[in-house]
């Protein structure tokens, strides 16, 4: 188990690694255009990429040292709940970020901005692109395959319950009109118990950080 804990610990670290390094790579790509005043590099979301690297390497940095772990041992559970949404939500925005960074690398290379080329900017390219891959492959895997297994599963359980009602609504059609409301009933509380499922694990999630 430590050396599981020891080895995720690890390579969560090279990654941030890498993406720190591709980060300062990108700032100080934009930086340099800046200063050769390089025109054909202009675009409108280059003040965003720059301003949002320069959040994203401080909030790597700070995230580096101080887990939600900390947090919730320090702040408690609230403030870790908390800093585990501020996550997820800078995560989402990055993610957006590393598209925009792509299709603006992308852009001057379209144009042929020949004051952009250089090592940087093959760097920043295929380093985006990796970056998309593997989020894209994170989101199915931590995500979407997850959701699709245990909602396929779920039809599969009640898939002999659901042939009992659609019978009993074309030979009783009176008393399936009669059990509907209770079934909305149910249905509500089932939702009431996913949303409070997923509020727990959010927690077990923020106390694991």
């Amino acid at each position: 188990m430590q050396s599981q804990i020891t080895i995720g610990y690890i390579g969560g670290l090279v990654l941030n690694l890498l993406i720190f390094i591709l980060l300062i790579v990108i700032l100080t790509y934009i930086m340099r255009l800046e200063t050769i005043g390089c025109a054909c590099a202009e675009h409108s979301n280059k003040d965003f990429i720059k301003s949002f690297t320069i959040i994203s390497l401080v909030f790597l940095l700070l995230s580096s040292f101080i887990s939600i772990n900390d947090i919730y041992d320090n702040f408690g559970e609230t403030i870790a709940v908390l800093a585990a949404v501020v996550t997820i939500v800078f995560y989402v925005i990055f993610i957006v970020y590393i598209y925009l960074t792509f299709e603006y690398v992308r852009f001057l290379i379209n144009e042929k901005c020949k004051c952009s080329e250089g090592i940087s900017r093959d760097i920043i390219m295929v380093g985006t692109m990796i970056e998309l891959i593997l989020f894209i492959v994170a989101l199915f895997t931590a995500i979407i395959i997850p959701v699709l297994i245990e909602s396929i599963l779920s039809v599969m359980a009640r898939l002999p319950n659901f042939r009992d009602q659609v019978r009993e609504g074309i030979y009783n059609p009176v008393s399936s009109l009669r059990k509907s409301p209770r079934k909305l009933s149910k249905s509500a509380k089932d939702i009431g118990k996913f949303l409070k499922k997923s509020a727990k694990d959010l927690k077990k999630l923020s106390k694991r950080r």
